[in-house]
Parts: structure tokens; sequence; C-alpha cells
């Protein structure tokens, strides 16, 4: 028994000493020194790349690698300026750019887009342009008013602006959001409180502007809603009989356009007016009235057309003359 004994811890002993050699054996041999090793890095871009994002570049700057460290995988990159005709680049200051991941700009940034020769971009530090300084000539126009306050649509309309401080080469015009701005031509300033000008009204949208009369300086002055642009004014291109005689009755026919169904026909000479009784109004080119000439006196007599819808006037460019009934 007591042999069995010693037997087994014999061998125990045996077993542990084998592992403690085979131990030993796995470790590095007495004095030597474990190196590390490092990943080797494959960095896609090389100094002188310039990098974008999509090719071609349309940019008028793009970063330019300058320089790659293995050491830390970080690029240094700096901003590359196109030149005048196109061509890549030169940089606008001298500073050495800036340290990025490798794995960051080749993810922003996929494409080579050329490459260049870093020692021989220039530095061309850009010109500021000079600051134009205006210089306020003196108290800021002011509106009052405008006549006449309204224009049909397609009309030419001769105005006169009334206020204070305006200055010669002033310009005038009517706005209204989201339309063409209508300037006016023939601009005189006749003093520091009258502006005489014309508004080409040609294919106008009919609704209400706003007046802007604005100085040589720059200041300027807004009247809201001082001009209404209404439906075309009524043409009168022809009057049937062509003239008539004291004491007469005739039946007019007036030919022109723009005329609406419920009309006034005047006829006009210093301050008595005479109107034609029965106006009909057909198809907006012709008017069927009568004239009364029995308190008329002999001369020449304005005719006017006035669409009472809207009140646009519009005025023959002849005369109708009226004779003696003998």
């Amino acid at each position: 028994m007591i042999k069995k004994i010693s037997y087994g811890i014999l061998i125990s002993l045996i077993l542990i000493f084998g592992v403690i050699i085979a131990g030993c054996s796995d470790q590095a041999p007495a004095g030597t020194t474990t190196v590390p090793t490092t990943a080797a890095y494959n960095a896609k871009y090389v100094a002188g790349d310039i990098i974008g994002k999509t090719a071609p570049a349309t940019e008028n700057m793009l970063y330019v690698i300058t320089k790659y460290d293995s050491s830390t995988d970080l690029y240094t990159r700096q901003l590359l300026y196109k030149n005048a005709d196109g061509s890549w680049g030169h940089f606008i200051n001298n500073k050495t750019g800036e340290k990025v991941e490798r794995t960051l700009v080749e993810k922003v940034y996929p494409v080579k887009i050329t490459k260049v020769n870093i020692s021989s971009i220039p530095i061309i530090t850009p010109t500021v342009p000079p600051t134009v300084t205006i210089t306020l000539s003196g108290n800021a126009p002011g509106i009052s008013g405008i006549s006449p306050t309204t224009g049909g649509s397609g009309a030419t309309v001769s105005a006169t602006i009334t206020g204070d401080n305006f200055r010669s080469g002033a310009t005038v015009k009517l706005n209204r959001a989201g339309y063409t701005a209508i300037h006016a031509t023939g601009v005189s300033v006749s003093s520091a409180t009258n502006i005489d000008c014309t508004f080409n009204l040609a294919k106008a949208e009919k609704g209400s502007y706003n007046l802007i009369v604005t100085n040589p300086d720059s200041q300027s002055d807004t009247m809201v809603g001082a001009f209404t642009i209404s439906d075309p004014l009524p043409l009168i291109s022809g009057v049937s009989p062509r003239q008539g005689a004291i004491n007469d009755v005739l039946s007019l026919t007036i030919n022109g356009q723009n005329f609406k169904e419920g009309v006034k026909v005047s006829f006009v000479k210093g301050s008595t007016e005479i109107v034609c009784t029965s106006p009909v109004s057909t198809e907006s080119t012709k008017i069927l009235c009568n004239l009364d000439l029995k308190s008329a006196v002999v001369g020449d007599w304005d005719v006017t057309v006035l669409n009472i819808d809207g009140q646009q006037k519009g005025t023959w460019n002849q005369k109708f003359p009226v004779t003696n009934s003998t």
C-alpha cells in the first residue's frame, strides 16, 4: 500500500515538471526585445494631387495634397485656386495647410482631378476693390401727388408729379410687386417741386402701382398706390357726318375702339358742352347717337367719348366744325 502511494506521488511530480519545462520553452530567449508590427497603409493620393468630389470639377477652388505622413496616416491638404485662364492654380496665402485623416479625405474626395507641381505653385493675394462712397447732396425727395392718377392700358400718359427736393437727373418709375417696373421717359425736373414725364403703358397690366422718384444721390421717395392702370382708353378714329351747322339735329356714327356698353359722347368748346342723346355702342368699335346743335356756336369743337364703367376717356385727335346755319 505504501509503495502504491509513493509511485503515485512520483508520477505527479514528473507531470508537473514536464508542464513547467514546456511553458518555459514558449518564452523568448532572455535579452530578446519584441518589436510590435505596424499595419501598412495604402494611401490613394500623393503630393501634388488635386482632389474633388466629382469629375470634371466646376469649382474655382479645390484641395491639393501637399504631403502624406505614413507614420500618422494623415494627409496635409491646402486650398488651390484656378487661374484666370482656367488652369490650376495658385494659393492665396503662404499657410501650410491642414492635416486630415487619410480615410476621411479619401471618402469625401474620391476623385483625382489632376496633378500639379507643388514647388511651382505661386501665391497670388486677391485685390480688394475700393469702397465706393456716395455723398448725399441734400434732403431726400418727397412726393405729394401726381396728375393724372389713372391711365388706360396701352395708352401713353403725360404726367406731372408734385412734391419737394426734386433734383435734376431724377428718375421716375411705376412699380408693382411681381410685375416689370414702368420707367418714365422725357423726365424734366422744372423745379424742386415739379417733375414732368411720360409713361408708356403699352402691354401694362391693370391695377394699382406705386410711384417712385429717385434723385441722383440714390435718395428716393415712394407714394403707395399713387397711379392706377385701368382698361384701355376709348379711341376715336372717325365721326360721320364730318361737320354740322347751328340748329341741325344729326344722327352721328362714331367709329373707333375700346367703347363700352355705357358711354357718354360730348362735344366741347371752351366751357360749353353738348351731350349726345340716346348713345348706343355696338361691338366696342361703333357708337350711334343724336347730336342737337340748337345751342351750338360757330367754330371747332372737341369730341370725347367717356366709358362710364371705369371712367376711361378718349378725345378725338381732330375737330368737329360747326358752321352757321345760313
